[in-house]
């Protein structure tokens, strides 16, 4: 026999501030501070990889303010199923649940696209390539923030 332990149904707010509180410090620190360095090999000078930083590609600057909404978009999401913002039907406040563990899934992934796409750019020409804060926020955020989503989930089906 399996033995399965149920999530109290009044823990389920307390998961949501945690998925809010997590999104907004990954926002912020994904939009503030950078990803991650590099440095040149025969140079003393270090270059930062982020949305402020001239060195960035485009393409990668545009992914990661894509990876700052994401998480402003699952703060909503979260803040949507504690306190409703907008009066939905239940069936469209489920699927706003829903989305807002897809999203923070998606933050995972975009992520690993970010430190993928950041190990291929700095290449071979630099002597050390390092992860920084916008990474650790962006790996660590996703996964408590989908963690959260997934157990307050579970919280619902458990009250049907």
């Amino acid at each position: 026999m399996s033995e399965q332990r149920e999530v109290p149904e009044y823990a389920k707010p307390a998961l949501y501030v945690g998925a809010m509180i997590l999104s907004l410090v990954a926002a912020i620190l994904v939009f503030a501070d950078d990803f991650g360095w590099w440095y040149e090999d025969g140079y003393t000078y270090w270059y930062y990889y982020g949305i402020d930083t001239d060195f960035t590609p485009g393409f990668h600057k545009f992914l990661l303010v894509l990876l700052g909404i994401a998480f402003v978009f699952v703060l909503l999401m979260a803040l949507q199923q504690l306190y409703p913002i907008l009066k939905v039907s239940k069936k469209v406040d489920k699927n706003l649940g829903r989305s807002g563990l897809f999203t923070a899934i998606g933050t995972i992934f975009l992520t690993i696209l970010l430190t993928i796409l950041f190990f291929v750019w700095t290449g071979e020409d630099s002597w050390g390539s390092y992860l920084s804060t916008g990474f650790y926020a962006g790996l660590f955020g996703g996964l408590l923030s989908t963690l959260f989503f997934w157990l307050a989930g579970r919280i619902d089906k458990q009250t049907k």
